[in-house]
C-alpha cells in the first residue's frame, strides 16, 4: 500500500512554537472569524521542502537514498517574515513566509539539488515555483466577503516575526490523512 510522503526541511522546535502562536493571537482576536480557517495544530506544523506523493514501500530505499544526497549539504540560517496568505482577493491559506536573503536562497538551491536527486530515481519534478512557507490555517470555501475581509485585514496588521531560525537537517515524513487531520511521522533523516 502506498505512503503518501514528502521532505521537510525540519525548524527548531522553539521557532514553531512561536509560528503557531502567531496563529493562535489571530484567532483570540474578537474581530477575526475564528470559524472561517481550520487552523494547523502545534504538532502538525512544518516546512514542506518537496511533497512527493504515494510512494511504494519497495521505492523508500531509492527515496531515502536521495534524502541522504543532502547529508554533509551545509546548515544555513533563515529569517521568518511577516504573516501573509496565498489566494490573492479570495485567501486559500494564511502562512508564514521567509525573508529573501541568503538564507532563503540557500533554501531554494537545498530544494533544486533535492529535485535533481529525486529526478535521477524517477520522481517527477513538481511543477510551479518552490515558495517555502509555514502553513498556519486554511480558509474554509465557504467563508463569507466579510469574513475574507477580516481576514485579510488580521493578517496585514500582523507584525512582522524577524526571527532567524537554523535548518540543520531534513526529514522523510509519512503523512496518514485521518478525520480529524493528518498525523505525521518520520522516517529517515539526513545532517546538513
Amino acid at each position: 500500500m502506498p505512503m503518501r510522503m514528502f521532505v521537510e526541511a525540519v525548524l527548531e522546535q522553539s521557532t514553531l512554537d512561536e509560528v503557531w502562536s502567531v496563529g493562535r493571537r489571530m484567532a483570540a482576536d474578537p474581530e477575526f472569524p475564528d470559524t472561517s480557517v481550520r487552523w494547523v495544530k502545534r504538532e502538525s506544523l512544518h516546512l514542506t521542502l518537496r511533497f512527493l506523493g504515494d510512494i511504494e514501500p519497495e521505492r523508500l530505499p531509492d527515496v531515502t537514498g536521495a534524502l541522504a544526497e543532502l547529508a554533509g549539504w551545509g546548515r544555513f540560517e533563515v529569517t521568518l517574515a511577516a504573516p501573509g496568505t496565498f489566494g490573492g482577493r479570495r485567501p486559500r491559506v494564511i502562512k508564514i513566509g521567509f525573508v529573501e536573503d541568503d538564507g532563503f536562497h540557500r533554501l531554494r538551491r537545498l530544494r533544486s539539488h533535492l529535485d535533481g536527486a529525486l529526478a535521477e530515481i524517477g520522481v517527477e519534478t513538481e511543477p510551479g515555483t518552490f515558495r517555502p512557507h509555514l502553513t498556519l490555517g486554511r480558509v474554509r470555501r465557504q467563508a463569507t466577503r466579510e469574513e475574507l475581509a477580516a481576514i485579510r485585514a488580521a493578517v496585514a496588521a500582523a507584525p512582522p516575526l524577524h526571527r532567524t531560525t537554523s535548518i540543520e537537517r531534513v526529514a522523510l515524513v509519512e503523512s496518514t490523512l485521518l478525520s480529524d487531520g493528518p498525523r505525521y511521522r518520520r522516517v529517515a533523516f539526513a545532517e546538513l
